[in-house]
């Protein structure tokens, strides 16, 4: 489906993995199809291959960055999804074993929107070809997760979801990375389920993008905190001092945290190709 989007590779030590690699399995035939019911099974990877031994773990260090890239589709991986997607990008992870079933997601990232640059976070990967860099905090505890990178468009989220519309409700763009984390951190963050850290009429996810907004509350569960492994309430957008970043250059990206409290979130920055008018369209 055109205009939509999923997690297409990853980068790390400089070097791409190879597509679908380390992700849990798509859906082929539906691979970039949006989770749209916040209750939906499919919100927590998009996929029914939720057997972990049918996916490899990558190995990543702590307080090392690697990349993630999103793409809109196999033809064109220059594109990240269409303009008018605007929203905040989530990052979640879960213990392996658990397979992501009970009270065993917390949040490590939120980019929401920025009242200065009056940007949603997807839109600084849009101009970076749907390529961002991460680093997980270095307290977290060594092992076996699932990191879950979520992408939610809000141009359909000024009406609430309505089963079998396409024209009603936000847009969820789940994927699941299987991964060994080496750390020497033992924190391990207070959990939430998915599906269930999202409703319908939570204002992060009921929201009119059309209508004057100077601020947006991002949904789910609050990030953890780094001190004591519980909630802390923090206002996602772009890194701070970071606004727009120039599509001439690439930014530097710290090799580890400034703030020990908060990952380090960059958008990879490349020429865009091309630019298309801005419109909003009829979704059936």
């Amino acid at each position: 489906m055109n205009a939509h989007t999923y997690l297409f590779r990853l980068n790390v030590n400089g070097t791409d993995t190879g597509r679908g690699e380390y992700i849990r399995k798509y859906r082929e035939s539906t691979i970039n199809t949006p989770v749209k019911d916040v209750n939906n099974i499919d919100l927590r990877c998009r996929t029914d291959k939720m057997n972990a031994k049918d996916t490899k773990n990558i190995t990543i260090v702590a307080g090392e960055k690697f990349g993630l890239e999103f793409h809109e589709g196999d033809e064109d991986t220059s594109r990240f999804i269409e303009e008018e997607h605007r929203g905040p990008v989530l990052i979640y992870m879960a213990p392996l074993e658990s397979n992501g079933e009970g009270d065993v997601w917390f949040k490590v990232f939120e980019g929401g929107y920025d009242p200065k640059t009056k940007k949603f976070y997807d839109e600084l990967l849009m101009k970076s070809g749907g390529k961002m860099e991460f680093t997980i905090p270095e307290e977290i505890k060594g092992g076996n997760y699932i990191m879950r990178p979520e992408v939610i468009a809000l141009h359909t989220a000024d009406k609430k979801f309505k089963p079998g519309s396409m024209s009603y409700g936000a847009e969820f763009f789940p994927n699941c990375v299987q991964i060994k984390l080496i750390s020497k951190g033992t924190l391990e963050p207070k959990g939430y389920p998915i599906p269930g850290i999202y409703k319908a009429d939570d204002p992060g996810i009921f929201f009119n993008l059309w209508d004057k907004y100077d601020s947006y509350v991002i949904p789910g569960p609050p990030m953890y905190n780094a001190d004591a492994g519980t909630p802390v309430d923090q206002q996602g957008g772009p890194p701070a001092g970071e606004g727009e970043p120039s599509v001439e250059e690439k930014p530097t990206v710290p090799t580890t945290p400034t703030n020990p409290d908060k990952p380090i979130v960059k958008p990879v920055v490349v020429k865009k190709p091309c630019q298309r008018k801005k419109k909003r369209r009829s979704y059936q």
